[in-house]
């Protein structure tokens, strides 16, 4: 399993779960960077998240991934309820078709290794 996501997606929902220096960070991620986060929260769902984040919200792989890709371990968010997405800042609104013009860069490097080709530049 491998979640597709991408920069503005993962910095939208650190910023929701308290971490708003990772959000920043977040955004700042390559493609593949997120693909990568996206093929270790799939590693990472089900028990082995539920261990690391007991009772934690139901994307908790996701931000287990990005918090260990960006801090080097995994860890639970400071929060473990989001803040409401009316609260984000200006630099993380952004319309449901911005969201999935963002993840089309992170699908293309999926769909380049699930083919055994690199992705493009």
């Amino acid at each position: 399993m491998q979640i597709i996501t991408s920069p503005l997606s993962l910095a939208r929902e650190l910023w929701r779960y308290g971490e708003p220096v990772l959000a920043d960070r977040a955004l700042l991620l390559s493609p593949t960077e997120v693909a990568d986060i996206g093929v270790r929260a799939g590693d990472l769902y089900g028990a082995r998240a539920e261990a690391f984040w007991p009772h934690g919200p139901g994307d908790r792989a996701l931000m287990l991934a990005a918090i260990e890709h960006l801090e080097g371990a995994a860890r639970p968010c400071q929060r473990a309820r989001r803040l409401p997405e009316k609260s984000l800042p200006s630099n993380l609104q952004a319309s449901e078709d911005q969201r999935w013009a963002a993840v089309l860069p992170v699908s293309e490097v999926v769909d380049a290794r699930r083919a055994g080709r690199p992705p493009h530049p």
